[in-house]
């Protein structure tokens, strides 16, 4: 299941790739209809609003949430609702904006706090995340967090990561500081 799944470049990958089933859900009507294409199945509505009981039972090997719990008023009780369908040895993966940033933490260090049009501070989030506040979210809606990523130069993939030095302990050290993104994958309790 996508969660959010907008134009359907996710849906189209996964199936491309792995051949699977995939189910999208997306608000924007005109974006769901463009991702339909790609879908077993698109559910055009907001996600906040759908029924438990619109998502089958012990079905989905992995639910992702790309983008998505930062715009959510209750992002706990979407990963309470979504968790009876996702198989028990399956993942709940979700990429949340690292409120904790080095340079967030600069500009209110001096006291700017100022919405923009995309990223981090993109003014349509409702919610804003750390670390901590994003494993709690998931331990709270009892999913054990399995593993944690970073995007950006924190990232397992960065070549930063790859030289000895100062740089690279710092990043060891204070791993948040330059992670643009978190990726949670978490697995039902």
């Amino acid at each position: 299941m996508d969660v959010g799944c907008g134009t359907g470049h996710l849906g189209k990958w996964l199936r491309e790739k792995l051949d699977c089933y995939v189910v999208g859900i997306e608000v924007d009507e005109e974006a769901a209809k463009i991702a339909e294409k790609f879908y077993d199945e698109v559910i055009i509505s907001d996600v906040e609003q759908l029924e438990e009981s619109k998502f089958p039972k012990n079905f989905f090997d992995a639910i992702v949430m790309a983008d998505v719990l930062e715009h959510l008023k209750r992002p706990d009780i979407l990963l309470i609702k979504l968790k009876p369908s996702l198989k028990i040895e399956g993942y709940a993966i979700a990429s949340i904006p690292n409120i904790s940033r080095l340079e967030i933490r600069i500009q209110l260090l001096f006291g700017k706090f100022t919405y923009e049009e995309t990223g981090i501070l993109d003014k349509t989030h409702l919610r804003f995340f750390t670390l901590n506040t994003a494993k709690e979210l998931f331990q709270k809606a009892e999913y054990e967090v399995a593993r944690v990523d970073f995007t950006g130069l924190r990232s397992k993939h960065s070549p930063l990561r790859r030289f000895p030095g100062a740089r690279a302990r710092l990043l060891r050290l204070f791993p948040t500081l330059l992670a643009y993104q978190f990726i949670i994958i978490a697995r039902p309790k």
